[in-house]
């Protein structure tokens, strides 16, 4: 069972650079910026559809019994953990540090600026969401953008590309006209 567990861990490191953790997601969208050369706005995103719930520590009995019967799964995280060590200190350690504080301060002054976090809306899942502020609905795209559920975003994106017509306001394809 190892060495299939061993050639599997081999062909998926060939077949990609980067596996992100979602742990760790503001690291992993750093390193990805730096990998693809993009700037800091490439990679914003909301903390929408986040769990308000506090995440609970399990025992160590039950990720023992866990593991017993997920030793694949278990090995193929240990070894995407390394390996995500592994960029950061190719990045450095110092640098992307840097930059996910660089990150979160402008994804918290770009959350500021488009919605009212006083004013929490529960969604499915015990998700948050926030309202948009005045400047989010009338002067900035983007934030409605960012705002919008997968499902919507995904069918703008098709029709995006579909019409390869790019200097369609995205408020009319997404109906918010």
């Amino acid at each position: 069972l190892q060495e299939k567990i061993d050639a599997f861990k081999k062909h998926l490191d060939q077949e990609m650079d980067l596996v992100m953790i979602t742990d760790r997601m503001d690291e992993s969208l750093i390193l990805l910026k730096e990998y693809l050369g993009w700037n800091m706005t490439d990679i914003l995103y909301l903390n929408r559809m986040v769990s308000s719930k506090p995440k609970v520590t399990m025992l160590e009995e039950t990720k023992a019994r866990i593991l017993k019967y997920q030793v694949i799964d278990a090995q193929i995280f240990d070894h995407f953990n390394a390996s995500f060590e592994q960029h950061i200190d190719r990045i450095g350690r110092e640098k992307v540090a840097s930059q996910v504080k660089e990150f979160q301060e402008l994804r918290e002054t770009f959350e500021n600026k488009c919605f009212n976090k006083n004013n929490i809306i529960k969604g499915p899942y015990n998700s948050i969401s926030w309202e948009i502020t005045d400047y989010g609905k009338n002067k900035n795209v983007a934030c409605t953008f960012l705002q919008t559920r997968d499902v919507t975003l995904t069918k703008v994106i098709t029709k995006l590309q579909l019409s390869q017509d790019y200097t369609v306001l995205l408020r009319d394809l997404m109906g918010l006209s």
